[in-house]
């Protein structure tokens, strides 16, 4: 292979790589068009080269003129995909010239394919390698319908290159992209009329297939300047971003000190409230118990009256110290089939006036076993039941039920409570997961607060769906397998 040959070949690697690296680009960065646009303009001047590097080796007329054909088919959409980029590195709208050099490049490949580019059968024996005419290397002359197609989409090159120079008068770093731009070009121009119409005087050396190679360099240089110009914009952004980090892990840290002396503030009110009332009854009964003419059957109210009152106490402490404490599950296997039916137990035992409701266990079909704190999710479960038994005060159905299921592509356990009773309306319902937050007498709106930490912490969730006077449905849904901490 002569050298020039060899150095085509060299040149449709080189774009080819380029083409690859720049499709790579493409994918990583689809919301800009114009790295694709550069991409098959490289992979079009790699087909470009090599055709130019077989012309070289082409040893009949057949064979040149089969080289020239496939250089032409690829010369087309390459100028049409230089246009491309070359606007949208200018930027504006030019949609009448991009339209003009895409259809200009299909309808140019679909020229050359026709054979309509050359004349057909003419080859000129004189339009032949100076260097090595023993071989006999010829080329078809080109046509009139070759030269206008190649002249229209030539032109719409140059006002691409024209569009590079206005935009660089804003955009510095564009001027020597539109000076490497337009060397391509204007050799292509030279190519043109030198072949179409003085090809028995010039030699056969296309400069445009070697000069393409300053229009890559120039677009590489504007591809490496803005890469280097978003790393420097990251740079600064990365600085800002940390110095507003720090800011705002300051702001933060006086947000939790005033939402936690807040806090303090309402868990005190709450609590004060709640065992005021306590106390005030009870005082009110021992001042009762202490009258001398009391009766039998009043002091026996009295008394209950302070076991009542007492137990309410006892189960403000114990849910206080339930929410307060933090909660860190212990992993172990349970079998949520069986502590499903021991908390209803533990619950229904505990429960008062529940003569009228009927309590249904639908735990025919075992749920698989989950990882999880066996004491603390029995807590939960029975505080649903507590809730739901509270919910029915004139009687109602309770129903319980377990299934597997799945969520965000992992097994999960649903269980599944059904009460019939009051319901809760939209704003009830929005705010039973609130602390403290209670619609009933002698309730410390602590229940399913505690149950929402407790399905949190094993990586579950509690859903509530619910209308008032068509009952409640609590769903507790955890995983069968803990994630890693």
């Amino acid at each position: 292979m002569t050298p020039i040959g060899a150095s085509l070949v060299a040149w449709a690697g080189v774009y080819a790589y380029v083409a690859i690296y720049s499709f790579a680009l493409a994918l990583a960065r689809r919301d800009q068009a114009e790295y694709r646009s550069f991409a098959a303009y490289c992979a079009a001047l790699s087909v470009f080269s090599f055709a130019g590097a077989l012309t070289w080796r082409a040893t009949t007329i057949a064979d040149a003129t089969g080289a020239q054909t496939l250089l032409m088919l690829a010369a087309f959409p390459c100028i049409a995909f230089f246009v491309d980029f070359s606007l949208h590195l200018s930027g504006g709208e030019h949609r009448r010239v991009l339209f003009a050099a895409r259809a200009l490049g299909v309808v140019g490949a679909m020229a050359v394919a026709a054979g309509l580019f050359f004349d057909p059968g003419v080859a000129d024996p004189g339009y032949a390698w100076a260097a090595a005419p023993e071989h006999g290397r010829a080329l078809a002359r080109m046509s009139w319908t070759g030269i206008g197609l190649t002249a229209a989409i030539t032109a719409t090159g140059l006002y691409a290159v024209r569009q590079l120079f206005v935009a660089s008068r804003q955009r510095p770093e564009l001027r020597l992209a539109a000076a490497l731009t337009g060397l391509p070009l204007l050799a292509g121009v030279y190519d043109l009329v030198t072949r179409a119409f003085f090809a028995e005087d010039v030699l056969t050396i296309s400069i445009s297939q070697h000069a393409a190679l300053l229009s890559v360099l120039g677009f590489g240089f504007v591809l490496i300047d803005r890469f280097t110009a978003v790393d420097a914009e990251l740079e600064h952004r990365t600085a800002e971003l940390e110095r507003s980090y720090d800011y705002l892990r300051v702001t933060q840290a006086e947000i939790v000190k005033t939402e936690q002396l807040a806090a303090v503030g309402e868990l005190s009110a709450v609590i004060a409230h709640e065992v005021r009332n306590p106390l005030a009854t009870i005082k009110n009964a021992v001042a009762g118990l202490r009258r001398d003419e009391l009766r039998p059957e009043d002091g026996e109210t009295l008394l209950v009256i302070l076991d009542e009152e007492t137990d309410r106490l006892n189960r403000l402490v114990d849910d206080l110290l339930a929410y307060a404490k933090p909660i860190a599950p212990e992993t172990g296997t349970v079998d949520l089939t069986h502590l499903v039916g021991h908390a209803v137990e533990l619950a229904a035992a505990g429960a008062r006036d529940i003569a009228h409701v009927e309590i249904e266990l639908d735990l025919d079909h075992p749920c698989d076993p989950v990882e999880g704190d066996q004491a603390l999710l029995r807590h939960a479960l029975i505080n649903i039941v507590d809730n739901a038994l509270q919910a029915m005060p004139n009687g109602g159905t309770l129903t319980v039920s377990c299934r597997n299921t799945s969520a965000e592509g992992r097994p999960h356990v649903a269980v599944e409570f059904h009460d019939t009773g009051e319901g809760m309306d939209t704003l009830v319902r929005s705010r039973a997961r609130d602390p403290f937050f209670t619609t009933r007498h002698g309730g410390t709106g602590l229940g399913l607060a505690i149950v929402d930490r407790v399905a949190r912490a094993h990586g579950g969730r509690v859903e509530i769906e619910s209308r008032h006077g068509h009952g409640t449905t609590v769903r507790f849904v955890i995983p069968r397998e803990r994630a890693s901490d």
